[in-house]
């Protein structure tokens, strides 16, 4: 956060500079310094100070407190539901929270690799009873997963991922097993967003969208082979994330640029073409899967998860764009 800090008094200096310079050429006598100079300097006075608000704006955004909302859950840990857990933590967080997309969950690399643009260090950290959540209650971690802020108001990455989508049932399950789960020792380092990350932020490209909202209970349709159960596996599991709000693969920064328009290739694809490619990484046209695709991840659903993604995606109607 320093260095957002101190590339905003950078902003206002130039803004300062560049501000004095058009006074001073308005003030000149000679015709050309007087309007060139006053354009020139007034116009690179109003950019930094455009990209100082912006910026400054998303840090503020970043590090303001957030409502904490009441939240009162249980937590049974069955072994069904320590199971269930176990299951939705290997294809759900294991992708971020460990550096090998593996269970155990103790923190994972920075996520602005991923993006290929500077971000800051946005580190997902280690979730294993070792790790933070050994501070936090079992309220204190759903809330996290529904909206993304902790018990102090502070925002956390989560917030900016649709984990929200899961349902009470699921998330109790999350937590039932990060409650079990073998205990890692091992810290990653904190948060601190980059100006452009806070740029982003602040021009509503990059979203908290649930840190202001109440948290209502969220059930799921029944697990089964269905377009419906489909749609919820695609919600939570963040398939916009990278495809877009309509999945044809136009998704605004920080997503990995190259995403697949969904809405035209996986109606072509039969049932058993979209397992081979989540199981193998290998395409129906025999081509490798780009790598920034999760296809490991994917994989690891069940077969009834798996075709009811397939049957949500195979559905949708094709959108062509350019």
């Amino acid at each position: 956060m320093l260095i957002n800090i101190l590339f905003l008094a950078f902003l206002v200096a130039l803004v300062i500079a560049f501000g004095f310079v058009a006074v001073r050429a308005w003030r000149s006598q000679n015709g050309v310094v007087k309007w060139g100079g006053t354009i020139l300097a007034g116009l690179l006075t109003v950019l930094f100070a455009v990209v100082a608000l912006v910026v400054g704006k998303g840090t503020f955004d970043l590090l303001r407190p957030y409502p904490v909302a009441p939240v009162s859950v249980t937590i049974e840990g069955t072994p069904e539901q320590i199971a269930r857990g176990e299951y939705l933590a290997a294809f759900l967080c294991a992708s971020c929270h460990s550096q090998n997309g593996e269970l155990p969950l103790t923190g994972g690399k920075n996520l602005s690799d991923d993006s290929g643009i500077p971000l800051g260090d946005v580190y997902p950290p280690n979730i294993t009873p070792a790790g933070k959540i050994k501070d936090l209650s079992d309220a204190d971690i759903f809330r996290i997963l529904r909206s993304g802020v902790e018990p102090d108001g502070r925002l956390t990455a989560m917030g900016f991922f649709p984990v929200r989508y899961l349902s009470d049932d699921d998330a109790k399950a999350v937590i039932a097993y990060l409650r079990h789960s073998q205990p890692v020792e091992g810290t990653r380092p904190p948060l601190s967003p980059s100006p452009l990350l806070a740029a982003l932020v602040a021009l509503g490209m990059i979203k908290a969208e649930g840190a202001e909202l109440p948290i209502q209970p969220v059930t799921a349709p029944p697990k089964a082979a269905t377009k419906e159960y489909g749609e919820y596996v695609a919600n939570f599991g963040d398939c916009r994330g990278c495809h877009g709000p309509d999945l044809t693969g136009n998704a605004p920064p920080p997503a990995p640029p190259g995403a697949s328009n969904l809405t035209v290739i996986v109606p072509n694809w039969s049932k058993d073409d979209f397992f081979k490619t989540m199981r193998t990484g290998i395409d129906p046209t025999g081509r490798q899967v780009s790598p920034v695709m999760p296809w490991k991840t994917i994989g690891k659903l069940d077969d009834v998860e798996l075709e009811a993604l397939y049957l949500y995606l195979h559905g949708l109607t094709p959108i062509n764009v350019k």
